[in-house]
């Protein structure tokens, strides 16, 4: 039986483009890497031969999220709960809508040039105001972040 297989572009940031820019047919989905390295990759233009690339089975669910993996997925989700509690707590007190907020981890100059967790402005990610303590190392900040989703749980 043969399958029809998507070629998707992968950029930097880890995310890939929406639609395939190429489809090719191949019946072996347990060579399908070897196929299309040798056969399929050599009709490309030089710079797209160097670009990553990822190849799924067009049959098969074409969702990112399928292909994350679960343990990152659910540590975004949690992290997301722990910027949405820690925001909810600064409440009347906040002098900033925290309606146009969202949290993210942040190495600039209203830190002191360190680490921090923030809620940041939406749009922009202008800092607005420390969520966590100052850490000196980025793996220090990811350490609290994990401490405060067991927290959660």
């Amino acid at each position: 039986m043969s399958y029809n297989w998507n070629v998707y572009k992968l950029f930097k940031n880890g995310r890939r483009a929406k639609a395939p820019f190429h489809v090719f047919e191949y019946d072996d989905p347990e060579s399908v890497g070897d196929y299309f390295n040798a056969e399929v990759k050599e009709n490309f233009t030089e710079k797209i031969r160097r670009s990553k690339l990822m190849v799924l089975r067009s049959d098969l669910p074409q969702d990112q999220k399928i292909n994350m993996g679960d343990d990152q997925a659910l540590i975004k989700q949690n992290q997301s709960r722990v910027f949405r509690n820690l925001i909810k707590n600064l409440g009347a007190r906040a002098d900033f809508d925290v309606r146009r907020v969202t949290g993210g981890l942040i190495f600039c100059k209203e830190t002191s040039w360190q680490w921090q967790w923030a809620a940041l402005e939406l749009g922009t990610s202008q800092y607005v105001k420390g969520l966590s303590p100052l850490f000196e190392s980025y793996d220090d900040a990811h350490g609290w972040m994990l401490a405060e989703i067991d927290k959660l749980l």
